[in-house]
């Protein structure tokens, strides 16, 4: 019997994220409060349960198009269409397995191997591992505290070779909560048509916006280079239901519904039916989350009012970067210790890019008082440490 031979070492050498690994030790602590996961803390509002239940009775429970069902991805269309103030088609739009999927079908629809797509740092890490299986590069950009958490358009430019294919940009920011101005989104664009290039624009946050206004790549009329990714889960708290939808460039909507039939073939035709229920009810619904989320960014804000923890008051999203360069250890160290010993659950700041290693994670999607009890954990956590090492650095 010959050996085994060897698994793809494209899938072993993926990037992955600390974000469940934390999680799995969390399970392990008592009293721990969970201030790592970016998951709304609601359920699903009970309309839109309500119509997605009828409809299964009804029947659907059967195969959709892999672009989605048609009255979906028309209403999609007519929201976004409203949003921008454009017309925008129904035959743009793709109804994915989540964000995630749209994230993905987007990339795999420009990327070959050996391309080049440059993503955030901080920046979610699911992008750069969709790049790793597409056999392409990622190229991280920065995001300092000292600009805001928000790219400068000439490294974007000067980071631009003859393989870059796409660049990928995320407002309102995770894990940042940063949001771009109009502006700024404006000048990416007119750098991605002057280019050539393609711009992948993760907007799911758009709706969660508190100083300002979410302004999409979607308005400066390039719609030839540009794809929209965003979804139902973090809008109307249905992250369970995986679904998403990606606006593509015209000529390239075929080739990113396509993409959906060797990976997942279609969204859920249940879940479907649930994003039907979203968009035709009360938007209200979407009001209400964003104020619940603003009244927790600011228990966020007034826990670390007077720190050097906070480097910017996040405008969005459900995230804030703490600074924990004071507590003198790597973010994964600092992580790690602050749910042993003070049983409060944060991410790495590293799984979001190299240069983020001086900060962690928080998501404020608890209820209030379980997250002012937490943020005052982490806060007297870093107290602590930061004493300890300005008492150490006075001893030597």
């Amino acid at each position: 019997m010959g050996s085994l031979r060897a698994p793809s070492r494209r899938a072993g050498s993926m990037p992955r994220s600390a974000i469940r690994e934390i999680m799995a030790l969390a399970a392990t602590i008592p009293d721990v409060i969970h201030l790592e996961v970016g998951e709304p803390d609601a359920a699903t509002p009970l309309p839109i349960i309500d119509h997605a239940f009828a409809a299964v009775r009804g029947g659907a429970t059967k195969y959709a198009p892999n672009a989605g069902l048609k009255r979906l991805r028309e209403l999609v269309a007519k929201r976004c269409a409203a949003r921008w103030d454009k017309p925008v088609g129904a035959d743009r739009v793709v109804i994915t397995t989540g964000a995630i999927g749209g994230l993905f079908s987007s990339m795999f629809a420009v990327l070959d191997p050996g391309d080049e797509v440059l993503v955030p740092d901080p920046g979610w890490p699911n992008y750069e591992a969709i790049a790793h299986l597409a056999s392409a590069k990622a190229v991280r950009y920065q995001m300092p505290a000292k600009h805001g958490f928000l790219p400068d358009v000439a490294e974007l430019r000067s980071l631009i070779t003859d393989r870059t294919k796409a660049i990928l940009i995320n407002t309102p920011g995770n894990p940042t909560g940063a949001v771009f101005p109009r502006a700024l989104m404006e000048a990416i664009v007119e750098l991605v048509r002057e280019n050539g290039l393609y711009l992948i624009s993760d907007e799911i946050y758009e709706d969660i916006v508190f100083d300002g206004s979410h302004v999409s790549a979607a308005e400066f009329g390039a719609d030839d280079h540009v794809f929209i990714v965003s979804g139902f889960s973090k809008s109307y708290a249905m992250t369970g239901w995986r679904l998403g939808w990606l606006i593509c460039p015209p000529a390239l909507a075929a080739t990113a519904a396509s993409l959906q039939e060797p990976t997942t073939s279609c969204a859920s035709t249940p879940s479907q039916m649930a994003g039907e229920g979203a968009l035709i009810c009360d938007q209200k619904v979407v009001l209400d989350f964003r104020k619940t989320f603003q009244r927790r960014r600011d228990i966020v804000v007034n826990a670390f009012a007077g720190t050097s923890y906070l480097p910017i008051v996040p405008a969005g999203a459900f995230y804030a970067l703490v600074d924990i360069s004071a507590a003198g250890a790597n973010s994964f160290d600092t992580a790690k210790a602050a749910l042993l010993e003070a049983a409060v659950a944060v991410v790495p700041g590293s799984t979001f890019g190299p240069a983020s290693d001086r900060y962690i994670r928080i998501a404020y999607t608890i209820d209030d008082e379980r997250l002012a009890e937490g943020v005052r954990r982490l806060r007297a956590f870093l107290d602590a440490r930061s004493n300890a090492k300005v008492k150490e650095a006075a001893r030597t």
